[in-house]
């Protein structure tokens, strides 16, 4: 039995009239505010400070990011703070980083129903070069999804660099800010080699980021360190996607072992 199996008497309590749910899982009235209230509540206190004090708020929408990487009692809070289950949700199957990639019907709670559901198919974020390499690891991870079109180039190709030590990083690091007049950059990799590879002070326009950590930001410049090793961790393929997929310009992957095959093969 599933989180979202319960029944009715306990989750959720719905008027029998209208279908409006009027109490949370556990039994707790809803909180409901008419508009007025609102207004009256931002002279006294904010929304997330009353919202943190009333177990059974809720928000009139909630927006949810990520969203791939939910688990069913995370849903399960989510959806108890929507009212009317008012939500936009956002995420990418191949960024799943708790399971395999899956179908959205799997992830979603069923209580839910049918959702309006809008797949984008543009990359805004990863130029041309990138999406090239990044589409490899997708047809791996998930066959069937499809990778989004970037919308540009940057004329940069994505640079593949054998070093004999991981201590070479911090001298392509400095490379990259040089080649840099503004911008950032992010150093992408296994949570060991990372952990250990950081310094304890570093360029302020520097992030030495696990794969798993890297998720859902952005870098004008990106370098993605020991990716076969990125490969051992949990969810190996989704998190290597990741990294990939971070930098708005520039992609170096420096390796001290072989380069992975789903690196080096066809799109």
């Amino acid at each position: 039995m599933s989180d979202f199996d319960a029944t009715p008497a306990t989750w959720p309590v719905q008027d029998e009239v209208t279908g409006e749910v009027v109490s949370d899982p556990d039994g707790f009235p809803i909180a409901e505010l008419e508009a007025q209230d609102y207004l009256e509540l931002t002279n006294s206190v904010s929304l997330e400070e009353r919202a943190a004090g009333e177990r059974a708020w809720r928000f009139g929408h909630v927006i949810v990011d990520e969203a791939q990487d939910l688990t069913p009692m995370q849903w399960r809070m989510v959806t108890r703070r929507a009212r009317g289950h008012s939500m936009t949700i956002v995420g990418d199957l191949a960024q799943r980083s708790t399971g395999e990639p899956g179908a959205w019907s799997d992830i979603l709670p069923p209580e839910l129903g049918e959702v309006p559901r809008f797949d984008l198919s543009t990359n805004y974020r990863s130029p041309e070069e990138v999406g090239e390499v990044a589409a490899r690891v997708l047809a791996q991870l998930a066959p069937d999804l499809e990778a989004p079109n970037a919308i540009r180039s940057s004329g940069h190709p994505v640079e593949f660099l054998a070093i004999s030590k991981l201590s070479e990083v911090h001298g392509l690091v400095d490379a990259a800010l040089d080649r840099l007049d503004e911008g950032r950059v992010a150093v992408v990799g296994p949570d060991a080699t990372i952990g250990a590879l950081a310094p304890e002070e570093t360029d302020a326009r520097v992030s030495w980021l696990s794969a798993r950590a890297a998720k859902g930001m952005e870098f004008d410049s990106v370098i993605v360190i020991e990716p076969g090793r990125i490969l051992e961790e949990e969810n190996g393929l989704s998190l290597l996607y990741v990294a990939l997929t971070r930098t708005t310009d520039h992609l170096l992957v420096a390796h001290t072992g072989a380069l992975p095959d789903v690196l080096t093969g066809p799109a």
